[in-house]
């Protein structure tokens, strides 16, 4: 029988308004992302997904980032973010009987980085919730189908859909007990980097310039962190360059992907104004300084990641890291993301 197999969900730290809202490095594709990884990380089996649905303010013009965010290629369906359009998705694809889906609902809005709440609709305020569907899931009994019809937003929806995945998929209690996000009650609230569009988005880089062919073929080992490992030696090369760092050998390659969760920093700075690379310039006159660390994601793997999410030089040396899809800085007229590190005491992983 299909039905939901399981959800993660994610809900960011900072607040307006009491609710929870998309940080400065944030936007609709980050938090589809964040949801989307802690899916795949909770699946009770790597089956992958055929169809992803797509809810909320997510742009067409970023569906190439989905398959390389996943790792291999999924059909991808934008639908209109309401609570009942998002019952019909969740029905439709278990209707279908694909081996696997994620429908995954998203709230945000650009205004929504003013002190005030801006044009959030709903109760539940920002972020996103994913939901995995196939064979050997639940059913959606009438009165939670009915609950979630009747919310105001299709992230109220999305949490009403809880009760019945409560009772069948697993709960890791130590990380709450309901979708309330619990990072530090009131995060300092970050100016917005920009909406998107505009002046922000055409600026020249004078600094690293990175042509976009060169950022995407680079994209699986900055986003996904694999690396590559030489059957031959068995020396591990990150990121993934396509021979093997020791042996220099590129027949005995197999792709290994590391660890996103829990590296350890082993080397830490912070950038205050004037020490920056010049693609980060607006960020620096609209935030101030910012800390980068050196992180241990394995023995034998190391990578240097901006610090989102804390105060700069709040993320100590010896201190567990995790880490997310974030903006990075904007060029040739797009937002380019990479992972940063997210301190551990205010990322909440919780997954259902």
């Amino acid at each position: 029988m299909s039905g939901l197999r399981s959800v993660a969900w994610y809900r960011p730290g900072h607040r307006a308004g009491g609710l929870p809202v998309s940080g400065p490095d944030e936007d609709a594709f980050t938090l589809a992302a964040e949801a989307i990884e802690r899916s795949a990380e909770q699946a009770r089996a790597p089956d992958g997904v055929a169809r992803l649905v797509l809810f909320g303010a997510v742009p067409s013009e970023l569906d190439w980032a989905f398959p390389v965010l996943l790792g291999y290629p999924v059909e991808i369906r934008h639908e209109r973010a309401n609570p009942r359009t998002l019952l019909e998705a969740i029905d439709r694809e278990n209707d279908d009987g694909a081996p696997a889906s994620l429908v995954v609902a998203v709230e945000y809005s650009p205004d929504s980085a003013t002190s005030e709440v801006g044009s959030i609709t709903g109760t539940s305020g920002e972020g996103a919730v994913a939901f995995r569907l196939g064979p050997g899931g639940s059913p959606i009994e009438g009165s939670v189908r009915d609950r979630a019809a009747s919310s105001g937003s299709v992230l109220d929806a999305a949490f009403a859909l809880w009760p019945p995945l409560a009772e069948t998929a697993p709960v890791d209690r130590s990380t709450g007990d309901g979708p309330v996000a619990r990072g530090p009650a009131e995060p300092p609230r970050a100016p917005e980097l920009g909406a998107g569009t505009g002046p922000v988005l055409s600026a020249v880089s004078e600094g690293a310039y990175v042509p976009r062919p060169r950022y995407l073929e680079n994209l699986p080992s900055r986003w996904r962190l694999r690396a590559e490992r030489c059957d031959a030696c068995g020396s591990l090369t990150f990121p993934a360059r396509g021979r093997c760092r020791s042996c220099q050998r590129s027949d005995r390659l197999r792709f290994e992907e590391l660890p996103r969760r829990g590296a350890r920093v082993i080397a830490s700075t912070v950038i205050g104004p004037g020490g920056q690379p010049t693609e980060f310039d607006f960020q620096v006159a609209r935030s101030g300084a910012y800390q980068v660390v050196l992180a241990e994601l394995s023995p034998e793997a190391r990578i240097t990641l901006p610090v989102t999410d804390g105060t700069p030089g709040g993320v100590r040396i010896g201190d567990r890291v995790d880490t997310s899809i974030r903006r990075l800085f904007p060029m040739e007229g797009e937002w380019r993301y990479g992972r940063k590190a997210v301190p551990l005491r205010t990322h909440d992983p919780t997954s259902f």
